[in-house]
């Protein structure tokens, strides 16, 4: 039960929005994962609307870097973009169809 934000850190333009990108996501499975991950969510300002692949292993939010630094100063746990999001994207399918 983890809110989690990586350090992907990348530059983009998302929608209107430029900044440096990383990912807020939830290690729970199905709709426990939806909605501590929306409740994290909504602690931080952003939208429901704005959740990327919902009901998904992969739903996450796109973070801008002071949204991610405002994830970590409310307990957010920092992982590593990459190898520790696939271990908790895998955690998660394996848990749904178990």
């Amino acid at each position: 039960m983890t809110v989690y934000v990586d350090d992907m850190q990348r530059e983009a333009t998302v929608g209107p929005v430029d900044g440096i990108w990383s990912h807020l996501l939830s290690d729970l499975p199905g709709e426990a994962g939806r909605r501590e991950l929306l409740a994290f969510a909504a602690r931080l300002g952003l939208e429901a609307r704005w959740i990327q692949n919902p009901g998904t292993a992969t739903e996450h939010f796109d973070v801008t870097e002071p949204t991610r630094q405002r994830a970590l100063a409310l307990g957010a746990v920092p992982i590593r973009y990459g190898r520790a999001v696939a271990a908790i994207t895998r955690a998660k399918r394996d848990l749904v169809t178990d």
